[in-house]
Parts: structure tokens; sequence; C-alpha cells
């Protein structure tokens, strides 16, 4: 009779601790469902700090993260992770870097008393953080109130770890995308703000037809372009090209466009003006050998029918004579913007007649490449020039992003440079 009531005592016992267990690992998950539903990472780990010194009945305990290649502490209750860390195992590495870089869990219940964390410290468990296998950080629960830590609360821990690694990754990857989407609505504004200072083509002189294209490779764009009405009979068009991309380009090219502008119609030769300009970039806004500025100048007088130019350091633009089918390029003037304080520019004035087609652009339209990684070139675009040379502006640009569009096409985004364009015809009634 005595062995089977014994019998029966087990199965009773069998029966509580497999309960026990049901509920431990039930309410794990709800823990575990409570933390991956959580986006913000300080307030995941403290929650797990909270749920882990419940489930495993500890005192103390503290959570440290890889950052910059090191352990740092990013949650502390009732304990500093320096304590911890003096508790020294194989080739005298602290537990907390043992645990992370072996990926197993650690328990030790038992101090000397000559040990310097015996007087605080009477057992801990370190539990190893982990995301698709890779190492994420350590969670250490320290002074199990019922004397020692067991494989029971190892394995508790373990579960619970699990979850907390889903949810703090899940955490980093949403502040990371709310990042990315913060600097896309930046870029976006930035963007409608770049539109905005492009200038209006629409000049109310008569005898001037002019059309132009802008498409910056990102979202902004290091190119310049502008036009400057001066008199009645005069205007001033500029295009230029900072040397880089993006954002730092986009802010460069902001910082030339107001230098050009506060000097551009004060009525000085055209190489004094670019000359000028120069040192004032030289001296205050171009501080790095890495960026530059190229650029041309052109200043229009309709009533003597003249252009003066200046051309620095820039891809000479194509001045078509509907007449004789001629092209010529535009090169006096010098060198790159921004780099040579002392440089003295040269200009040059050349006569206009009616039909008469001035194309001036980056190099977003001669160095895109296609899928053969041949590149388009100044040679094949001032044939495509002259073979448009009777269409008007609007339809040579309507005509020459086509162009380029085909030329490039399936050669991949990062192919493609700023892209600016502008044609001054001479003579030209407004498009219809």
């Amino acid at each position: 009779m005595k062995a089977l009531f014994d019998l029966k005592t087990k199965i009773v016992d069998l029966q509580n601790q497999l309960e026990c267990r049901k509920s431990e690992l039930s309410d794990i998950a709800s823990m575990g469902i409570m933390l991956t539903s959580m986006l913000n990472i300080d307030a995941i780990l403290s929650a797990m700090m909270e749920m882990s010194l419940r489930i495993v009945s500890a005192e103390v305990g503290c959570i440290l993260l890889q950052e910059d290649g090191h352990l740092a502490t990013r949650t502390s209750w009732g304990v500093d992770a320096s304590v911890i860390r003096k508790i020294r195992l194989e080739k005298d590495i602290d537990i907390a870097e043992w645990t992370f870089q072996a990926s197993e869990t650690v328990i030790i219940n038992d101090f000397p008393l000559g040990s310097q964390s015996a007087p605080v410290i009477n057992s801990v468990l370190s539990v190893p953080i982990s995301y698709n296998s890779d190492p994420v950080g350590v969670l250490l629960a320290v002074n199990n109130t019922n004397g020692g830590f067991s494989e029971a609360d190892r394995e508790a821990m373990e579960r619970l770890v699990n979850f907390a690694a889903v949810a703090i990754e899940n955490a980093k990857l949403t502040k990371e995308l709310l990042k990315q989407q913060r600097l896309e609505q930046e870029l976006s504004l930035a963007r409608e703000i770049q539109k905005a200072l492009l200038p209006n083509l629409d000049v109310n002189i008569g005898g001037v037809n002019i059309e132009s294209l802008y498409v910056p490779a990102g979202k902004v764009g290091g190119d310049y372009l502008d036009l400057i009405t001066v008199s009645e009979a005069e205007f001033i068009v500029i295009v230029g090209d900072v040397s880089n991309k993006g954002v730092p380009a986009a802010l460069m090219m902001t910082a030339v466009r107001s230098a050009i502008r506060a000097v551009a119609n004060q009525g000085k030769p055209v190489a004094e003006i670019v000359s000028h300009i120069n040192r004032v970039l030289c001296l205050d806004v171009m501080k790095y050998p890495e960026i530059f500025i190229t650029l041309v100048f052109a200043r229009f007088n309709l009533k003597d029918r003249t252009c003066t130019y200046t051309n620095a350091g820039h891809l000479p633009p194509f001045l078509y004579n509907k007449y004789t089918g001629n092209v010529r390029q535009l090169t006096a003037g010098g060198i790159i913007i921004g780099q040579f304080e002392e440089f003295q520019y040269k200009d040059e004035t050349i006569q206009l007649q009616d039909g008469d087609k001035l194309l001036m652009f980056t190099d977003g339209a001669t160095e895109c490449v296609n899928v053969d990684d041949q590149m388009y070139g100044r040679e094949r675009l001032g044939e495509f020039f002259v073979n448009l040379g009777d269409v008007t502006p609007k339809e040579f640009i309507y005509q020459l992003k086509n162009e380029i569009e085909s030329f490039t096409y399936g050669a991949g985004e990062t192919q493609f440079d700023d892209l600016t364009a502008v044609v001054i015809e001479i003579g030209g009634g407004a498009d219809e």
C-alpha cells in the first residue's frame, strides 16, 4: 500500500510540475508577445529587465548591448554593471564579455568568501542575446532569492531572451525606418525648395525664346541654372555644375547662386564679375580642394545682338548658326571656380543673328552611359543639336530628354549624373 501511495504522490508531483511548467511557458509566451509588440528600444529593455528578474527570482540585474564594437550598459536595475564585470572567467575575460563571445549561458552560484564579488554577489545568471545567430548583447541576473539559479531558470531566461532579441531588432529596424522616412521628407522638402529657386524662363523680352531641362540625379542636385533679367533688352543665363552630387552639392549650389545674384546685374564686365565671384567663393565658401564649380556666365544684349560670356572650366556651349548650319564651341574664360583666388578670367563677345541657337549644358548630358558602358559624349550631342537645328527650343528639349532616356535605358540609375540643358534662340517668338 505504501508503494502505491508513493507512486500516486510522485504522479501528483509530476502533474503539479507539469502545470507549473505550462503556466511558466504561458507566462513567458505572453511576455514575449508584449515585448515584440513594443517599438521603443528603451521601453523593451526596461520591460525585459523587469520580466527576467521576476521569472528567475533575482534581486538585481543589467542588460548590455553591443554598440560601436563593445558592450555598453543600456539598462541597470540595482547594480552597477562594472561590479558584475569584475567577475572573471577563462583567460581573464569578464563574465559579460565571455558570454557574449561564446554565445553560452553562464551560471555561478558559488563565490569564495575571499573573492572580490562575495560581499555583494552570491549568484549570477548571464545569458547571451542573439538574433539570427548574431550576438546582440548580454542579460545578467544577480542574486537569486532561492539560494541559487537552476537549470529551469536558465531555460526560462533563454526563452524570454529569444523574444527580447526579436523585439530589440524590430525596434532598431523601426528606428532606422523612421529615420529614413524623416530623411526622405527632408529631402523632398529640399527638392521643392530647390525647384522654387529655378528661374522663370518666361522673360519679358521680345525676340528671344528660352527652354530648359533640369533633372537631378537624386532628390536634390548640384547643377546650377539661373536667368537674371538686367534690362528690357539684356538678360543673363548661367549654367554650372558643383563637383559632387546630392545634399552637399545642393547646399553648395545654393551658396553659389547667392554669391552670383549679389553682383550679376551690377553692370560690370562679365570677366570682372566672374573673377569677383571666384574670389568670394575661394575665401568664404569653397575651402576644400575636392569642392569646386564650373560654369558658363553669358550676358545677352538683344539690342546690340551680342552675347558676352565667360567659360569657367565648364563644358563649352554649342552655338548654332541657322543659315550656315555650322556649330562653334564657346571656350573663352578660364579655370574652375573656387580654388584659385587670384585667377583673372577673360570674356568674349560674339555677334548674334536671328535664328542663332545657343545650347548650354552640364555633363549629365554628355557623360551618361548606356548598357555597354559607352558614354554619350559631346560629339554626339553636337550632332544631335545640329540635326534638330530647325526645331523650336521647346521641341528640342523634349527630343533631348527622350534621346538621353533612350540611350541610357537599362543602364541603371547609378549611371546618371545631374542633367541640365538650356536652349536660347535669338529672334524666336514665344512657343505656342
